[in-house]
């Protein structure tokens, strides 16, 4: 499966790496590479393109443009020449992936991305082999998958085992630099408990709600308190 060549135009600044528009751009990189797709990635003038989409893909020389990865995907996988049965198979995963996982993130969903990403494992390659549905699928969890803790991962070792054959394929390994030269790093925020946070135990705090605390006279006196909402009555 080759095709000759497409152009990347990418119309607005790097992208933070857990943006719709950075697992776009890791979709088409990947898809390229597998497909034998040469890639040439140039920039426009965003004052006169009157376009807000982050970046765009040229065909080759025809002109033709793509403005969605997932249609560049099927673009360079020619999805339209598969058998019937495999080409609905394919659309259903694609629009799980449109409609449902695209709508997470790491930050607030990473046990729906996790446990709704292993139950579709079973339609992805279970080997390096890099096909459309792994381009798709990877593209939109690559951020999440590479950011998330190992103890959370190993409980969906099916899920654990694909990412891992998919990043080690050699048409992945061979656009990730690419990639990561294009997208803004960002990380994932846990949340916060005793076990990622500094606390200084040396510090006692000891309040008595029966003790009456006063100001005394002549003295320092500090008073905390903590900040309450605004309320429009």
């Amino acid at each position: 499966m080759t095709n000759s060549s497409i152009s990347l135009v990418q119309n607005v600044a790097a992208q933070p790496a857990n943006t719709a528009a950075a697992a776009g751009l890791l979709k088409v990189l990947i898809a390229a590479q597998a497909t034998g797709t040469a890639v040439e990635i140039t920039t426009t003038d965003k004052a006169t393109s009157g376009s807000k989409l982050p970046f765009w893909v040229v065909v080759g020389d025809s002109q033709t443009t793509l403005y969605d990865a997932n249609a560049v995907v099927r673009y360079l996988y020619k999805t339209g020449s598969l058998a019937l049965a495999d080409r609905i198979a394919l659309e259903q995963l694609l629009e799980w992936e449109e409609k449902t996982l695209s709508g997470l993130d790491a930050d607030n969903d990473m046990e729906a991305i996790l446990t709704g990403a292993d139950a579709k494992v079973g339609q992805l390659s279970s080997d390096s082999t890099v096909g459309a549905a792994d381009v798709v699928v990877l593209g939109a969890l690559y951020f999440a998958l590479s950011n998330v803790k190992d103890a959370a991962l190993n409980a969906f070792p099916a899920l654990q085992q694909w990412f891992v054959c998919q990043t080690a394929a050699p048409a992945v390994v061979a656009v990730l630099p690419v990639y990561s030269a294009n997208v803004v790093k960002v990380l994932v925020r846990e949340e916060a408990s005793a076990a990622n946070r500094n606390l200084n135990t040396d510090v006692e705090f000891v309040y008595d709600p029966a003790k009456k605390v006063l100001p005394v006279e002549g003295a320092k006196n500090i008073l905390i308190t903590s900040a309450l909402p605004y309320v429009n009555n």
